[in-house]
Parts: C-alpha cells; structure tokens; sequence
C-alpha cells in the first residue's frame, strides 16, 4: 500500500487534497500516470498547498463544463434491435450503443461514461446513469424496441 495525494476528486476514493492509501498498481498504473495524485511525501505535500486553489478551481471549471455537457443529454433514448417473439434481442445493448446514440454533432460521449449495471437483452424500458464527472451525473431513459425488420417476419 502507498500513500498518496488527490489532485482532483475521484469517486469512492476522496476529495482534492486528501492524503489516501491505495494499492501499488493502482497508483502506478492509473492514478499518478493520469495525474490524478501524486505520492505523499514533504516535498509533494509543500507543492500541493502551493497548488490548490489552482487545482480547485481547474474542478471548478470542469463541473462547469460537465453541466453545460448535461444540457446536451437527451432524457430518453430509443434504441431499435431485431428480437424474437418472445421479446429477447438477437446480441445485446452495451454501453458503448447507448454512447454511440447519444453522439451527436456537437456533444460526444464515451462508454465509459455510461454506468450500465448489466448488458440489455430485452425489449423494454431501462434507466442508466450517464456520469460526465464525479461531482455531475444524470439518469437517462432507455428505450429498447423491435425493429420493424423483425416485426414482419
């Protein structure tokens, strides 16, 4: 276990600032290569005081933007798939089909953005999660029909 400072808010982890224990590989393959923290030491903590209001106000400004993004957002999306008569989808809907519904010209989003607890392989209605920062997430409706393929075999 290492420990290390937060440079900006990481969900079920902490806040900006927060000194927090985490594994090895963790911290050197995601957190500090991503410079999302760097490693709890004097130097690095000196450092930190200096930077945090800047670093703060760098998340401030990224709430901002994820905000405006969320304007952007459709509240329901229609997806349409060939299913059997009994409703059960030929493959199924992954986050990464939402996300590629949800492009559009000037709003992109990726599938890892989309928090989608199981794979859809039903015609229906689901309720998915689109979080475009830790601090900013909103609920959307998917709706999931047959294709009129489908429909007139």
């Amino acid at each position: 276990m290492i420990n290390i400072i937060l440079l900006e808010k990481i969900s079920k982890l902490g806040n900006i600032g927060e000194i927090v224990k985490v594994k090895d590989g963790f911290a050197r393959n995601y957190l500090l290569p991503n410079k999302k923290a760097i490693r709890a030491s004097e130097d690095n903590k000196k450092v930190f005081d200096q930077k945090k209001e800047e670093l703060v106000k760098i998340n401030e400004e990224k709430i901002a933007a994820a905000k405006e993004a969320l304007k952007k957002l459709p509240a329901n999306i229609t997806i349409f798939r060939e299913a059997s008569e009994q409703g059960a989808l030929f493959g199924s809907v992954t986050s990464r089909d939402i996300a590629k519904e949800i492009k559009t010209d000037n709003f992109e989003i990726s599938a890892k953005d989309i928090i989608l607890k199981f794979n859809i392989k039903n015609i229906g209605e689901y309720l998915v999660e689109v979080i475009l920062h830790p601090e900013v997430s909103q609920k959307i409706n998917i709706i999931v029909k047959k294709s009129e393929e489908s429909l007139s075999n």
